[in-house]
């Protein structure tokens, strides 16, 4: 079937129910290499922290078929245009891919000639599984990832029956003695995301040696992605107190364990099984298909990030994904120019 001429537009500034926003979300919810980074929602949380993002849209004819959102990450007035989970393109049709990446390229970098900042490249990062595919052999290897690189993908397809079975024994065990036990799970309020889950996170960090964003990011998250609905906070009880706390993000068919805490008291109430347990059957509620447990280690490696929960994580069951991780277009010219000067303030 032919294909008509594509054309690349800036999309900037939509409306949450418009038309065209929505036929974005789409997009994304339809694409298995996306994620919810390139949601126009995460895109409202990051704008409260201060970070701006330029949003392309491809169409052919009046129909949206790709884009991205790309995200200005400048230090020291030098940035790259990043795109996590992206960009969405349609990754399964070989040349239509490549003709929309090259007009993405295109744009970034006449972007960068008209823009003040120092907008030296551009980083992809889809969730592609291994090898890398030919259309992106321009790219080099980026230093760093910013989505997980592994995790683990849990089918909410099947009945919640089927999916405890499915579970490795002593998941199945440790679930059901929270219950036992009387562990109570409640959703939490958009106040308690610093009163409560806060100091629970900071008191893992602690324990597991894991560095944690500072308040105001909590603060952000609950103020817009609590307050539309995209995050919900669920706490563990026993006995009155408050023992452990998880952040549940759904973004179109998938829902994201995306943050937990648990407390160092009553740890024998297995309060982390009960929380993921009743973020699944949350997440079936909600209409997802899959649930993330983003980030995993299937050698529990201490050096990983995500190592030392990687074993807890896989009493869950399902199936561990890998991506290609994030990759890096240089733009030639404005990589030059920073390069010259930065020769000519070290020399004068």
């Amino acid at each position: 079937m032919n294909q008509g001429k594509l054309e690349i537009k800036n999309l900037e500034g939509l409306s949450d129910k418009s038309p065209l926003a929505l036929a974005w979300s789409d997009l994304v919810n339809g694409n298995p290499a996306s994620g919810f980074m390139q949601s126009l929602e995460w895109a409202r949380f990051k704008a409260q922290q201060g970070i701006a993002c330029k949003h392309l849209g491809i169409f052919e004819g009046q129909n949206l078929i790709a884009g991205g959102l790309f995200y200005f990450m400048a230090s020291d007035g030098v940035a790259f245009l990043v795109a996590p989970d992206g960009p969405v393109i349609p990754w399964q049709d070989e040349r239509l891919s490549l003709e929309c990446l090259t007009l993405i390229i295109d744009y970034c970098e006449r972007l960068a000639n008209e823009e003040d900042r120092k907008l030296i490249g551009l980083r992809v990062e889809p969730r592609l599984p291994v090898p890398v595919p030919d259309m992106l052999l321009e790219f080099g290897r980026a230093p760093m990832d910013l989505i997980p690189r592994e995790t683990v993908y849990l089918d909410l397809t099947p009945s919640l029956a089927q999916i405890l079975a499915g579970m490795k024994p002593k998941g199945r065990y440790n679930t059901r003695l929270a219950e036992r036990k009387g562990v109570q799970v409640r959703t939490g309020s958009a106040g308690e995301i610093i009163d409560t889950f806060y100091p629970l996170l900071c008191e893992t960090a602690r324990r597991d040696d894991f560095a944690v964003e500072p308040p105001a990011f909590w603060v952000e998250m609950a103020s817009t992605l609590m307050a539309d609905g995209t995050v919900s906070l669920l706490l563990a009880e026993h006995g009155g107190a408050v023992i452990g706390g998880l952040l549940l993000l759904v973004s179109g068919t998938t829902a994201t364990y995306l943050y937990g805490g648990i407390s160092n008291t009553k740890r024998n109430c297995m309060a982390g099984y009960a929380l993921q347990w009743s973020a699944i059957k949350l997440a079936k509620e909600a209409g997802c298909t899959q649930y993330d447990m983003y980030g995993f280690d299937r050698f529990c490696s201490p050096s990983n990030r995500y190592g030392r929960f990687s074993k807890f994580k896989s009493q869950f069951g399902g199936e561990v994904v890998r991506f290609i991780g994030a990759h890096d277009y240089y733009f030639i010219d404005q990589l030059a120019d920073t390069l010259v000067k930065a020769f000519n303030e070290i020399n004068n």
